[in-house]
């Protein structure tokens, strides 16, 4: 009887240790490991970049040169196409004292007044500057505007401040008969209390002209300001860009714009969600911007007039509408 019980009590603990759920090691916590080295990883490189902040902005502006440069060599003749039709009746207006803001790869000097010029291959040239300044941030743009503006009927040379590089280019032209174009590597972005010294001591100018370039500067008030500031008390102030779309109703807009043939609102909400992207792509340059606006309201000119060209045959042309015009500085 004490065996049948023994033997019973044995089986019944054989039944439970059976029953028993096996345990298992815990598993390795590769999860909690890879986030924390992430986690490291990540603070490492914040200190690094703390610790090199100004040279890591320099090759990252660097990079985005070189890369708008690329972009902007397959996109100037489409643009040119789009914008030349009212860019050419305003640039051939041009005369005197000149200073450009963001000149790209120049362009738009062939539209600048041409004449018999004998000093020339082609015996034609530019007709009435007698100085022009074009400033151009973007160094990787340099070549092809020197290219254009030897093209157009100039003299090239570089402003030695800027572009020390350029000392052996200016020997060449410092013998030249020609109207002098000077390439400056800056901008107006910290004016007042910094502007270019070229740009300064050859002011004031008769003439001051933008081009497709307030969508892309740091602060366009300050560039409007200083462009005003630059001129002669009656010297114009020639722009054409691309802003953010304005009301149906807007009285500047060409005749040729049908009202109605395009929701506005739509495509100005699409210009404020897409500039935070495409800004990164394409230089800095936002479609949100209103430019003609702010040029409008400004005090200190005279007079401005303005056109707005609201385009329908295509998606840039309606992400891009356009506003060109004069501004006249008060005398």
């Amino acid at each position: 009887m004490p065996k049948e019980k023994e033997s019973n009590s044995s089986q019944q603990q054989r039944t439970r240790q059976q029953q028993r759920p096996a345990t298992t090691a815990e598993p390795y916590p590769w999860r909690r490991v890879v986030f924390g080295c992430l986690v490291v990883v990540l603070c490492w490189s914040i200190g690094i970049y703390r610790q090199n902040k100004d040279a890591a902005d320099a090759k990252a502006k660097q990079l985005q040169d070189w890369a708008f440069s690329k972009l902007w060599s397959h996109m100037s003749a489409q643009n040119a196409e789009r914008v030349d039709i009212y860019r050419k009746p305003l640039w051939a207006q041009v005369q005197g004292n000149v200073f450009e803001i963001g000149a790209g790869h120049g362009e738009p000097l062939m539209l600048l007044p041409r004449g018999k010029n004998g000093l020339t291959k082609d015996g034609t040239g530019v007709r009435g500057i007698t100085q022009y300044i074009a400033a151009e941030p973007n160094s990787f743009l340099h070549e092809r505007l020197a290219e254009n503006a030897a093209a157009a009927g100039f003299a090239v040379q570089y402003d030695a401040n800027t572009s020390p590089n350029g000392a052996e280019f200016n020997a060449a032209s410092a013998a030249s008969k020609l109207p002098v174009l000077t390439i400056v590597n800056g901008t107006l972005d910290d004016a007042p209390a910094v502007i270019p010294k070229y740009i300064r001591d050859h002011a004031p100018y008769d003439y001051a002209i933008g081009s497709m370039v307030m969508c892309s500067v740091d602060n366009v008030q300050a560039n409007l300001q200083a462009i005003q500031d630059l001129l002669v008390p009656g010297g114009k102030f020639i722009f054409i860009e691309h802003v953010r779309h304005t009301d149906e109703a807007d009285s500047t807009v060409r005749a040729e714009y049908k009202a109605g043939s395009m929701d506005v609102s739509m495509w100005r909400r699409a210009q404020e969600m897409l500039t935070s992207v495409w800004r990164l792509f394409t230089g800095n340059c936002h479609l949100d911007r209103d430019t003609g606006k702010l040029i409008r309201e400004m005090k200190g000119w005279s007079s401005v007039e303005m056109q707005t060209h609201r385009g329908t045959s295509g998606v840039l042309d309606k992400l891009t509408p356009l506003v060109f015009g004069i501004a006249t500085k008060a005398a």
